[in-house]
Formats: C-alpha cells, sequence, structure tokens
C-alpha cells in the first residue's frame, strides 16, 4: 500500500506546472544596460485576459526587481491605439523599453495508461517467490489500475524593444506545462523573463544580491 501511495503521490508532483525556456536571442550589437522604465503590453483579443496579464506582469516585474514597469492599459494604450500615440505617450512619460508578450500556442494531450501487474518484495535466494508456491507469491502481487493522464502545453513568446527607436533587443519562447490557472501561467512566465533579463544585464540586480 505504500508503494501504491508513493507512486500516486509522483504522479501528483509530476502533472504540478512547470516553465521553461525553449529559446532564447540577445542583440549582441546592444550596449545600452538594464531597463530602468519597462511597459508591459499583451498581444491578446480579449480585453479581460490582456488586461489581467499585463497587469499582473507589470505588478510582479516591479515587485521583484529594480524596474518601473506598467501595463499598457494602466497607460491607456490599448489595442487600438495608433502608432502616433503610442510613440507620444511613450516617449512623454521616460519609458526606455516595451515588453511584447504574446501566446504562441495551448495543447492539450490525454493519454490512457493500462492497467498493470506488479511484483513486490525481494527474491529467495535469487528466485522470486512464485517459483516456490502459488501461496507464497500471490500476496506479493497488486495491480494498478488504469488512468488517464492530462498535459497541457502552453506557449508564449516575450519580446523586448528599446525605445523610442523600437527595436528589439531580447526574445524568448517558454513552456508552461499543466498550469492550474492563468495567475500560475503568468508566475511561471514572469519568473522566466526576469531571469533572462538579469541574465542578459537587460534587468538589475535585486536588492540584496
Amino acid at each position: 500500500m505504500k508503494r501504491i501511495f508513493l507512486a500516486a503521490l509522483a504522479l501528483l508532483l509530476a502533472a504540478c506546472a512547470s516553465t521553461t525556456v525553449r529559446s532564447e536571442w540577445r542583440d549582441p550589437a546592444d550596449a545600452a544596460g538594464a531597463v530602468e522604465r519597462l511597459a508591459v503590453f499583451v498581444a491578446a483579443r480579449d480585453g479581460t485576459t490582456r488586461a489581467f496579464v499585463e497587469g499582473q506582469l507589470a505588478l510582479r516585474l516591479a515587485g521583484r526587481n529594480r524596474v518601473l514597469a506598467a501595463s499598457g492599459g494602466a497607460l491607456g494604450l490599448g489595442a487600438d491605439v495608433s502608432e502616433a500615440r503610442l510613440r507620444e505617450a511613450l516617449a512623454r512619460d521616460g519609458f526606455d523599453a516595451a515588453l511584447l508578450v504574446r501566446l504562441v500556442s495551448t495543447d492539450t494531450v490525454r493519454q490512457y495508461h493500462p492497467p498493470e501487474t506488479r511484483f513486490v518484495g525481494g527474491g529467495w535466494g535469487g528466485w522470486g517467490p512464485g517459483y516456490r508456491s502459488f501461496y507464497s507469491y500471490y500476496p506479493f502481487v497488486y495491480t494498478t489500475p488504469g488512468y488517464t493522464t492530462t498535459t497541457t502545453r502552453v506557449v508564449v513568446e516575450l519580446l523586448l524593444y528599446r525605445l523610442p527607436e523600437g527595436r528589439m533587443v531580447w526574445n524568448a519562447v517558454t513552456e508552461t506545462v499543466n498550469p492550474d490557472s492563468s495567475a500560475e501561467l503568468v508566475e511561471g512566465v514572469e519568473r522566466a523573463l526576469a531571469d533572462g533579463l538579469r541574465r542578459h544585464k537587460l534587468l538589475a540586480p535585486r536588492p540584496g544580491a
């Protein structure tokens, strides 16, 4: 029974969300240093989704790093803003970088695992108890029932641009497996984002680091 419990626990832990970086690029010619004022934008048709993700990313980035981050929504720059208005607003407020986030894909795969019969226990002199008798073998055998696992993979692209010229200087593609909620997805993406930017000296080191 203990082994069955541990196996189930391992499956549960395997289902927890994790975010990894699939690919990353950095402009080798960029030498402007760490970003100080960052505007965060999310490419999404749904206004509620866009506002939530932009706000959460900006809040987390500003709270955990030495950067002033603001969402496009908080700046009054929605998806329908003109290029001239966008340029004017970002320049007026002194932003030196803009982050654009877009959803690449969401894939869900279901896999059925058939029942398995397993043997528990050690052998006797190199021979399992099944070679002695039915009575000694049967108590050491158990069957795990069949079950279905669901794996969801969410791929997000992150693009950082220098302002005011609008030149891309960093790009990364992240993959999050089995996020339980939008908040958990955003948390994983933000951590990968901040780690990548700090690694390439696009964010200042954390206070006390």
